[in-house]
C-alpha cells in the first residue's frame, strides 16, 4: 500500500461510504470528467486556491444527501486535532463525492457513518466488491429492455523502480466494463443473458429504447508515494482519466459525474511522465477489479 494512507469502508442497506484518512497534510488535484457531479469542498484543490492539503477524501452513496456525511469525518479528524490551522483551531479539509445510488427507501449515509468509517480505517483495507460507498453501486443503465449488473470498490495497486501509484475505483456508471480487449465483463444485461452492448446499441442508433438514467458515476481515488504539487498533481489527474476511458463504454457522458483525485503522500522524486503511465494503468485495473465478482439484478 501507500505509507501514510487508512482506508475505512462503512457499508448499509444498498449504500454506504468509504473514507480515505492521510496521516500529514497532504496535496490533492482532482478533474471532473462528467456532467452530472455530486460533491462538496472540491473548489479548494484548485491550484489557483490558497489551501495546499487536504486531511481526507470522502466517497459516499445516497447523492447529494449522503455529502453530509463529510461533517463526520470532519469531527473524528477534529478530535485528532487536525485540519488547516485558522486562529481559532484547526478546520479538517475533507473534500467528497458522491454516487446515486437511492432506492424507494431513500436511505443515505449521514454524518454518525462517517465517523465510525474512521475509526475502523485501516492500513490493511484490501475489501471489494459491493462494500462501503460500492454497496449500491451498479453498471450498465442505459437501455429499458436490459438490466444492470452489481457494480462496487476495486483497487490496484502498480508499481515501478520504487514508484507507487495506488487506485481506488468506485464504479457506478452507465456504461459497460470491458477487458483490455474490449470484451465485456460486466454491464447492461438483456433476457436471453447476453449483454446488450451499449457502445454498439448507440452506433446502431437505437435512441428509442433508451431509459435515460438518473446520474451515474464513477469516482477515481489516486494515491502515490512521490511528490508532486497541487498543480501538477491536477496535471497528473487529468491524463489519468484515460484509464476510464480504457475500461467503460461509453464513459463521462452527461448522465455521469465521473471524477478522478490524485494525492501525493511521498517525498521521493519522480518523472511526472512515468506517474502518468502507472496511473492510467491502475485505474483501468482498479475498475475491472470493482466487477470481478458482479451479478446480474
Amino acid at each position: 500500500m501507500i505509507e501514510g494512507l487508512k482506508v475505512g469502508h462503512r457499508t448499509l442497506q444498498n449504500t454506504g461510504l468509504t473514507v480515505f484518512l492521510l496521516d500529514r497534510h497532504a496535496p490533492c488535484g482532482w478533474w471532473l470528467c462528467g456532467s452530472a457531479p455530486a460533491m462538496c469542498e472540491v473548489n479548494l484543490l484548485d491550484p489557483e486556491a490558497t489551501v495546499d492539503h487536504i486531511d481526507a477524501l470522502l466517497f459516499t452513496g445516497g447523492s447529494a444527501f449522503g455529502l453530509g456525511a463529510a461533517n463526520g469525518v470532519m469531527q473524528w479528524l477534529n478530535e485528532q486535532e487536525r485540519g488547516y490551522p485558522t486562529r481559532y483551531g484547526g478546520v479538517p479539509i475533507v473534500p467528497a463525492a458522491a454516487i446515486y445510488d437511492l432506492s424507494k427507501e431513500k436511505s443515505y449515509p449521514v454524518a454518525k457513518d462517517g465517523y465510525e468509517a474512521c475509526v475502523h480505517a485501516s492500513t490493511e483495507n484490501h475489501l471489494q466488491g459491493a462494500i462501503g460507498a460500492g454497496a449500491g453501486a451498479t453498471v450498465g443503465k442505459l437501455l429499458e429492455s436490459a438490466r444492470p449488473m452489481r457494480g462496487g470498490i476495486g483497487y490496484s495497486l502498480v508499481e515501478s523502480n520504487g514508484i507507487k501509484v495506488l487506485a481506488y475505483a468506485l464504479v457506478n456508471s452507465l456504461g459497460d466494463i470491458v477487458d483490455p480487449q474490449g470484451k465485456i465483463i460486466a454491464g447492461a444485461v438483456k433476457e436471453d443473458g447476453n449483454f446488450a452492448h451499449l457502445e454498439e446499441s448507440l452506433r446502431r442508433g437505437l435512441t428509442s429504447h433508451l431509459d435515460i438514467p438518473l446520474p451515474n458515476t464513477t469516482l477515481i481515488a489516486l494515491f502515490t508515494n512521490a511528490a508532486f504539487d497541487k498543480s501538477e498533481l491536477t496535471r497528473l489527474a487529468k491524463t489519468a482519466v484515460s484509464g476510464m476511458a480504457r475500461a467503460i463504454r461509453p464513459v463521462f457522458t452527461k448522465y455521469d459525474g465521473d471524477a478522478l483525485f490524485f494525492v501525493s503522500l511521498g517525498s521521493k522524486p519522480a518523472d511526472e511522465l512515468l506517474v502518468s503511465t502507472l496511473a492510467i494503468h491502475a485505474t483501468e485495473q482498479a475498475i475491472r477489479h470493482a466487477v470481478k465478482d458482479s451479478v446480474v439484478l
